[in-house]
């Protein structure tokens, strides 16, 4: 009888440099961020290390300030920790089940 381990996969908030400004300037919670996208990418790749570590599979989810905006807006979210990490969660489910909404960003 074959046996199969759950696969954990997360979701990880992630910035391209080029967007990270713009995207802390609609976060509701921005003084809580690094001030520039290098502290911001030392501090994630240690986190997605030490989540790899864990077993778990990480898929990067792509911040979009526009996109992001939007789909906070669309589920009166505010624009903070808490709706990154939904977003992540989301986006990875829609990657992880094959079921991406057309028009989405990550």
């Amino acid at each position: 009888m074959e046996t199969f381990d759950k696969v954990q996969i997360v979701g990880m908030v992630w910035y391209k440099p080029e967007d990270y400004d713009a995207c802390l300037g609609i976060m509701a919670d921005r003084h809580k961020l690094f001030a520039n996208f290098h502290q911001w990418r030392m501090s994630a790749e240690t986190g997605e290390k030490k989540l790899r570590r864990q077993g778990k599979t990480v898929i990067r989810v792509f911040i979009d300030p526009e996109t992001f905006y939007g789909w906070c807006q669309d589920r009166k979210l505010d624009i903070n920790a808490d709706a990154r990490n939904q977003y992540a969660g989301w986006v990875a489910y829609q990657i992880a089940t094959g079921s991406q909404e057309s028009g989405e960003s990550h």
